[in-house]
């Protein structure tokens, strides 16, 4: 499947950890192409630098028709002129705090 959205969508950047509650930053109105990127994933392009917490671990789109996605941030990159990230979509388990492992996505 490729393209399933092209246009403007409201992107919330969330950093989520057990035992703690959430921080979420939401842009509105955020320029999006959301495409599949197999199964349970999702790729998310950007127009412009999106923010977020730095500990961000969880990303979620409201597209104007109310349909929702969801899921754990694994890769992307991040810059003032746009960029990309890649979700997997589902169920996904809490960690107690950030990884301070290198190769796991980091939010900058």
């Amino acid at each position: 499947m490729p393209d399933v959205y092209e246009g403007l969508a409201t992107v919330v950047v969330i950093a989520h950890y057990l035992g703690l509650a959430p921080v979420e930053l939401t842009t509105y109105e955020c320029p999006v192409r959301l495409s599949d990127a197999g199964t349970g994933r999702a790729r998310i392009e950007l127009r412009q630098y999106l923010q977020g917490p730095k500990a961000a671990n969880l990303l979620r789109v409201i597209l104007p028709d109310g349909h929702q996605l969801q899921g754990q941030l694994i890769d992307g990159c991040n810059e003032p002129g746009g960029g990309w990230l890649l979700i997997n979509i589902g169920p996904f388990e809490l960690t107690p705090a950030p990884s301070a492992n290198a190769n796991v996505w980091k939010w900058e």
